[in-house]
């Protein structure tokens, strides 16, 4: 009987112990894909940065619609983790802030969906001329 209410703890407790355990990798799995995601955001407004600022004509990285809806910005970004493929979705939004001298404000959103449900990653930024 001893033995019997001594498994029965020890199943008990190793059950408690297994849930933990499963929590800390899904965070650990949450984490990851975050990560990716500031990467994937960071090396997209990179880029934008890169690009030279016009206040009529803005080139083909910069022109997007002034809004809130966004534009989806190139194809989906793929990548895999562990054994198991995810995509990310990028979205620019481009809004004049001020007209002289003239601004811009970027934001790139990255987008994933980790065991169906959603999670956004956003970033914003202030382009303006510089005056030479």
């Amino acid at each position: 009987i001893e033995v019997v209410i001594a498994l029965a703890i020890l199943l008990i407790t190793s059950l408690a112990m297994m849930s933990t355990a499963l929590l800390g990798m899904r965070t650990n799995m949450i984490n990851s894909l975050r990560d990716e995601a500031v990467g994937i955001a960071e090396a997209r407004m990179n880029e934008l940065r890169n690009e030279r600022f016009s206040p009529t004509v803005t080139s083909a990285l910069l022109t997007a619609t002034t809004g809130t809806a966004g534009t989806v910005d190139g194809p989906s970004v793929g990548r895999n983790l562990r054994g198991a493929s995810y995509v990310f979705t990028r979205t620019r939004v481009i809004a004049d802030i001020n007209s002289d001298p003239p601004a811009k404000q970027v934001t790139v959103t990255v987008t994933w969906s980790y065991r169906g449900q959603p999670y956004i990653h956003s970033i914003s930024t202030l382009f303006r001329r510089q005056e030479v």
